[in-house]
């Protein structure tokens, strides 16, 4: 009777390629053993960062050794990811054997995958779209109602019964100085025409999201395109919108639709430092705050509205009524600084940093 393990897959690999060992020269491996972060979680090793090898990697050792050495390379990522995993270290294991993926393609290791991703968000894998490696950097906010609505060439109100908003953010009854904020508008009747969804993007650009503040409709697309020359993993646990956007090199992409309301913080699984957030939102009029917490509003109808509120160091956003007349309008909003410091859990919910 043969008795077969939940690893069964990571052996028969293991053998398989142990039968090719004279196939040719190994060539140099493409994961590096420094750290994509600095942090130990839990006390275990930390995750290891992956370089793409470069495009004209040689091919010297014909379609069966280049085979072989592939298949040596995936055994290898795939005992120390067995190990990892055996160590409690999730994060890292589901990282070595994404990189043995890599390597042999996914579909050889399809079996055993659940061992190493159960416990992780939804994992999307559509193929990686191509973009411009030498595309313009994105800004660093961006989300703006009217903005669109002026691309789209929307009219605005008549001048004559048209009012305009100017008003800055406090944290804590304190200036917002250094954080970024958003600020939506809604009639107070409760009813508005939805707005169009849209394609947005935010790319992984010296390894830092930008936008690191995006506004966008519900519905909306957002490109995650890589113009790094290492990998990154694109990743949220939020349950208004958990992706896992796995590995993919420089000048690929991969996207995905946001369709629940609410703020949701992006990460970056191998680089702690990562971090953006996209403020799905369902109202009529809305933009992102500077960095000092000024926002505006130039083309309002008057009326009655009730104002949200939320800063990149609020847990969640406040509610206040705001009447609208024709002319200059001002106000001052509040919110609170009590979202929690430090980097956010990797994709598993394991403590970084």
């Amino acid at each position: 009777m043969i008795i077969r393990t939940p690893l069964a897959g990571i052996a028969l690999l293991t053998a398989l390629v142990a039968c090719s060992a004279s196939a040719g020269k190994p060539r140099e491996t493409t994961a590096r053993a420094d750290c994509g972060y600095d942090c130990k979680p839990e006390g275990k090793q930390p995750v290891p960062e992956l370089t793409p090898p470069p495009a004209d990697h040689p091919q010297t050792l014909g379609p069966t050794g280049e085979k072989a050495q592939l298949l040596r390379e995936a055994a290898a990522q795939l005992d120390k990811a067995s190990a990892a995993l055996a160590d409690g270290n999730r994060s890292v294991a589901e990282h070595l054997f994404s990189t043995a993926e890599l390597l042999v393609g996914p579909e050889l290791l399809v079996s055993i995958s659940p061992l190493f991703r159960e416990g992780a968000p939804p994992r999307v894998t559509t193929a990686t779209q191509k973009v411009d490696p030498h595309a313009s950097p994105q800004p660093r906010v961006a989300g703006s109602s009217e903005a669109e609505d002026e691309a789209d060439k929307v009219p605005p109100p008549p001048a004559a019964v048209s009012g305009t908003l100017t008003g800055s953010m406090q944290i804590d009854g304190k200036p917002a100085a250094g954080a970024f904020g958003l600020v939506t508008l809604e009639p107070a009747g409760g009813k508005w025409k939805p707005r169009l969804p849209k394609r947005h993007v935010i790319e992984q650009r010296s390894r830092e999201f930008l936008p690191h503040l995006m506004a966008v409709a519900i519905g909306s697309t957002v490109s995650f395109p890589n113009f790094d020359t290492v990998f990154h993993n694109v990743f949220s646990t939020s349950p208004l919108g958990a992706f896992d956007l796995g590995l993919y090199k420089v000048g690929e992409a991969r996207e995905y639709v946001f369709s629940k309301e609410g703020i949701i913080r992006v990460g970056c699984n191998l680089h702690a430092n990562m971090n953006a957030y996209i403020a799905v939102v369902s109202a009529p009029a809305y933009v992102v705050t500077d960095d000092k917490g000024a926002f505006s509003f130039k083309r309002l109808a008057p009326g009655k509205y009730k104002l949200r509120a939320w800063s990149e160091k609020s847990r969640t956003p406040i509610t206040q009524d705001l009447t609208i007349k024709a002319g200059k309008n001002e106000v001052t909003v509040g919110v609170a600084g009590d979202a929690p410091p430090g980097p956010q859990p990797d994709k598993f919910g394991g403590k970084r940093g």
